[in-house]
C-alpha cells in the first residue's frame, strides 16, 4: 500500500480522507494494486480509519471488492459500527448474500426509506426467499416501499411473484399502480396473455392498469391492442380516479411500448415520438 496515500485514509479531516478515497477509488479503477489493498485494508481494519473514511469506500466498492471482504462486512453489520441500512445496501453492490437476513430485518423497520432499502437489497441479491417478505410489503402503507417491493419481485420473478402482483393489480387495493403495472409488464414469465385478457375487463381500474402494464412487455400482441384501444372513443369516456382514461394510458403504453422495443434492438431513440 501507498504510504502516503494510507495516512489520508486515516486523516480526521473530512475533506482529506474523503479525497483520499476518491483518489484511491480512481486509481483502483486503473489497476493500481497499492490504491486496491488501501481501500481493501480500510474494509478489512474499519476500527483503524475515520468513520467518514469507512462509509465513504462502501461507496466505492465497485473499485476494489471481492469474496475476501464479505466476512469483514458481516462483522461491521454485526456490530452497528454504520447505519445498518447503509451496511446492507453496500453488502448488495459488492453481491455479499449474507447480508439477506439484515435485509429481511429492515423490512420490519418503522422508517419507511429503511423498509425500501430492505426490498431493494433483497432483489439486488437475488433473495428468492425473501418472496413471501416481499408479498407483504406490496400492502405497506407507503408508495415508495410497495414500488420497491413490487420492483425486487419483477426481477425475482417466480408463480408466488407473479401471483401477488396479478392480484394486486386486480384487486387494486390502493389508487395508484404504476409500481405493479411495470413489474407485471416486466416480469419473467411473460404476462402479455393475461394482461390482455385484463385490458378488457369490465372494471375500469383493471382495464386502465393493464393497458399500462402491456407497454412494458415490448410484445407485437400488446401493441395491435394498444393502437386499439388508444383510438377507441368509449375508451375515451372512462377514467380511474386521477381522471386519465384508459385511451391515455394506451398512448402512455405505447411510448414505453416504443422504448422497451428500441432497448431491445439496440436502436437509438428517435429524436421525437411519432404519437
Amino acid at each position: 500500500m501507498t504510504d502516503d496515500l494510507v495516512a489520508r485514509l486515516l486523516d480526521p479531516d473530512p475533506e482529506v480522507h474523503e479525497d483520499a478515497v476518491d483518489d484511491a477509488a480512481e486509481r483502483a479503477m486503473n489497476d493500481d494494486q497499492g490504491a486496491v489493498d488501501a481501500l481493501r485494508d480500510v474494509v478489512l481494519h474499519v476500527e483503524r480509519y475515520p468513520i467518514g473514511t469507512f462509509e465513504r469506500t462502501l461507496n466505492r466498492l465497485y473499485a476494489f471488492a471481492n469474496p475476501s471482504l464479505e466476512p469483514a462486512m458481516m462483522r461491521a453489520l454485526e456490530s452497528g459500527v454504520s447505519a445498518t441500512w447503509y451496511l446492507t445496501a453496500a453488502c448488495a453492490r459488492a453481491g455479499f448474500r449474507g447480508a439477506v437476513p439484515y435485509a429481511l430485518a429492515l423490512l420490519g423497520s418503522p422508517v419507511t426509506s429503511e423498509r425500501s432499502v430492505g426490498c431493494e437489497v433483497l432483489g439486488d441479491l437475488d433473495a428468492h426467499e425473501a418472496v413471501p417478505h416481499l408479498v407483504a410489503r406490496l400492502g405497506d402503507p407507503e408508495h415508495v416501499v410497495r414500488e420497491a417491493a413490487a420492483g425486487a419481485l419483477a426481477g425475482l420473478g417466480g408463480a408466488d411473484a407473479v401471483d401477488a402482483l396479478r392480484r394486486e393489480l386486480v384487486e387494486h387495493r390502493f389508487p395508484l399502480l404504476g409500481n405493479v403495472a411495470n413489474a407485471l409488464g416486466s416480469i419473467d414469465p411473460d404476462q402479455s396473455v393475461w394482461l390482455l385478457d385484463q385490458a378488457c375487463a369490465p372494471d375500469v381500474d383493471t382495464r386502465y392498469w393493464a393497458v399500462r402494464a402491456l407497454g412494458r412487455t415490448g410484445s407485437e400482441r400488446a401493441h395491435e391492442r394498444l393502437l386499439h384501444v388508444a383510438a377507441d372513443p368509449a375508451e375515451e369516456t372512462v377514467a380511474i380516479a386521477n381522471g386519465s382514461t384508459v385511451a391515455s394510458a394506451a398512448r402512455k403504453s405505447l411510448k414505453t411500448w416504443q422504448r422497451v422495443r428500441r432497448a431491445r434492438t439496440g436502436t437509438p431513440s428517435a429524436s421525437a415520438d411519432p404519437l
